[in-house]
């Protein structure tokens, strides 16, 4: 540059005297300044519109992502693997299998919280009802006997699951409430006699 031009868009004062607006001597600028603005409102607008685009939000206050801080994502957890559902058996529910002569499981009422009851009949020779059962966990099994088809000359029953005696039941009439263990095959509740 030679020495004593001026940057494009500068104009040396003219020696007529006239000082322009402001009366000083400073070099006037053309159209720099309103180029340099448009420029910078044009580059904030395309930024607004790209994070807008991207986040789906307007980035106003601190409570709000910006574009330049990623929302923070939710921490990955490994899920156990699902277990099997469990078997809740409601009253009367449809046995799947082929019903014997003394077979109860549609004469009494009953129910079992864990598991599946798959057989329900009279034994005469021990006077009692045997109920076997498939559990996977610690369940209830309630059974409302029927003085038609058991009884008891106390009115007591003696309870044995899988061939062991339990007394972790509660006896509220006929109506009896046991408490099995995970895994209980077999029930038999004996009274004093059985009708077939």
């Amino acid at each position: 540059m030679a020495e004593g031009a001026l940057p494009k868009g500068f104009e040396r004062p003219s020696d007529s005297g006239s000082q322009g607006d402001s009366g000083s001597s400073a070099p006037k600028k053309r159209g720099a300044d309103k180029m340099g603005i448009s420029i910078a409102i044009g580059i904030t607008a395309v930024a607004l519109i790209i994070g807008i685009g991207f986040t789906g939000i307007i980035p106003f206050g601190d409570d709000m992502p910006s574009i330049m801080q990623p929302a923070p994502s939710a921490p990955v957890v490994q899920q156990a693997p699902p277990s099997p559902p469990s078997a809740y058996v409601p009253m009367k529910s449809t046995p799947s299998y082929t019903p014997a002569n003394n077979d109860m499981i549609d004469r009494l009422d009953w129910s079992i919280s864990e598991g599946d009851v798959v057989g329900m009949y009279l034994d005469k020779g021990s006077s009692s009802l045997v109920v076997h059962t498939v559990t996977a966990d610690n369940g209830e099994l309630f059974v409302g006997l029927n003085a038609d088809y058991i009884g008891s000359d106390d009115g007591t029953f003696f309870i044995l699951v899988d061939n062991q005696e339990h007394e972790d039941y509660e006896q509220a009439g006929m109506d009896l409430y046991i408490d099995l263990p995970a895994g209980a095959e077999k029930i038999e509740i004996i009274g004093s006699y059985v009708i077939l």
